[in-house]
């Protein structure tokens, strides 16, 4: 991809992920000050547009990124790490959890991303839990269909992240809406990692909006596993 229309793409997430509203080619112009005309911006759109990185949801609206986009913005852009400081505040907020149960890791999950999340163990005994369904109500971008489908099969998803995450490794894995095996999850994105403990396996994920934080998640979900390794 040419640098001008890679960076119009990237100016496009970025206020997307920051707005969670269809982007427009002028208010990309007036915020980011391309070294560029206001036409060119509209040229690239419609070019990102037919290749499929962008969509249309209506005639009069800006455009949305679409799984592609999102596929390639965590490609090519986030090598980056988090600061020291937005790694010092999870940290923080992890210390202060006091049973380190999975319960418990769940709820930390939810509110520290603002996600739906979930932590399970299998094996013997299956202790298995979601929390922040609210974050999920409350992105702009939801659909309530979305949302009453996701509810529809809500008692399955025990059973579900076991028969497709059960043997996930230990790096963190990245599905972006289609990408995800669990059909009743492909409006939303899933940051899931994993670990073998004995004879148990264990799992955490956040499930959220396409235009989630990526680089967070992934951290909060590592330190999650660090914690539950180190529990006594």
């Amino acid at each position: 991809m040419q640098d001008r229309r890679r960076k119009i793409l990237k100016s496009a997430i970025k206020e997307y992920r920051r707005t969670g509203q269809p982007v427009s080619s002028q208010g990309l112009f007036d915020r980011y000050r391309f070294d560029f005309s206001p036409a060119t911006v509209r040229a690239e759109m419609l070019a990102l547009d037919d290749e499929g990185y962008l969509e249309q949801p209506h005639t009069s609206a800006g455009r949305l990124p679409t799984d592609k986009a999102y596929r390639f913005f965590i490609e090519e852009f986030y090598d980056e790490s988090l600061s020291h400081d937005e790694k010092e505040e999870v940290r923080q907020r992890m210390e202060q959890l006091r049973q380190n149960s999975l319960r418990e890791m769940a709820q930390f999950l939810a509110d520290c991303t603002r996600s739906l999340a979930i932590s399970g163990s299998f094996g013997r005994l299956v202790d298995f839990h979601e929390a922040g369904l609210k974050w999920l109500a409350e992105e702009p971008q939801s659909d309530e269909n979305d949302l009453r489908e996701m509810l529809r099969y809500f008692d399955s998803m025990e059973e579900d992240f076991n028969k497709f995450f059960g043997d996930i490794e230990e790096e963190v894995k990245i599905f972006i809406g289609r990408e995800n095996p669990i059909k009743y999850l492909r409006n939303y994105s899933l940051v899931i990692t994993g670990f073998e403990d004995e004879d148990e396996k264990m799992i955490f994920g956040v499930i959220g909006p396409k235009r989630m934080d990526y680089r967070k998640n992934m951290f909060v979900l590592e330190e999650a596993k660090k914690k539950i390794k180190n529990r006594q």
